[in-house]
């Protein structure tokens, strides 16, 4: 599974349709950074918000970035669970250097209104890490060969995005209200409903992608 990841993540990375998306997300933070003061956890906790969908064209890209004739001799060679597996890993790989790169970017930039603690940042980095996986998790369910539309590929993405909104369903939202304080020992409390619900659906969804991406082949 490891040696596939790493060759899908090089022809991803050759394919340079990680750009857009990473600039969206680079974007999309020094917006976000922009008006001083930023509060160290409400801040990263918007920032972590928006990972939820800058991760989904992200892992979109990734998914999407290998030739169909080039993904059915992979399958073919490697057999289908280590290739479904190799997949998953390459998800996994994309969310920790976005999730990272969240963090990072306004830190060494000196955007926070102080220099977070060690507590903080490992909550900043649980929070990146389950709203990329979320991200990521909603984009597999849409990706080829699961769907080959790019019509329905957006629009389903994009419904799954603003109806769990209203429905309060979506881990954007209730991170972005989990981080909402100024107090570190508050936000494990407000955020475990969250990581619990988010951690469900990564497995689910993981599972029904591997069955689609299996059965659609």
């Amino acid at each position: 599974m490891i040696a596939v990841a790493r060759y899908l993540l090089a022809e991803y990375f050759h394919s340079r349709r990680w750009v857009a998306p990473f600039l969206f997300l680079l974007s999309g933070l020094v917006v976000l950074y922009a008006q001083p003061p930023n509060p160290v956890l409400e801040t990263a906790g918007t920032a972590a918000a928006f990972l939820v969908l800058a991760q989904c064209w992200l892992a979109l890209a990734f998914l999407n970035s290998q030739p169909d004739e080039d993904r059915y001799v992979l399958e073919a060679t490697v057999r289908g669970p280590r290739f479904v597996g190799g997949r998953v890993v390459g998800l996994g790989v994309l969310v920790l250097l976005s999730s990272l790169l969240t963090l990072v970017s306004p830190w060494i930039s000196g955007r926070f209104e102080r220099a977070p603690r060690l507590p903080d940042v490992a909550l900043i980095v649980l929070a990146n890490i389950v709203c990329a996986a979320a991200g990521s998790a909603l984009a597999a369910l849409f990706a080829r060969p699961a769907v080959r539309s790019r019509t329905v590929r957006v629009l389903g993405v994009t419904a799954c995005l603003v109806v769990t909104v209203p429905l309060g369903l979506s881990p954007a939202v209730e991170t972005a209200k989990a981080f909402d304080t100024t107090v570190a020992a508050q936000v494990p409390q407000r955020f475990a409903g969250t990581l619990g619900s988010v951690t469900a659906f990564v497995l689910i969804a993981g599972f029904l992608s591997g069955l689609l991406w299996r059965y659609r082949e």
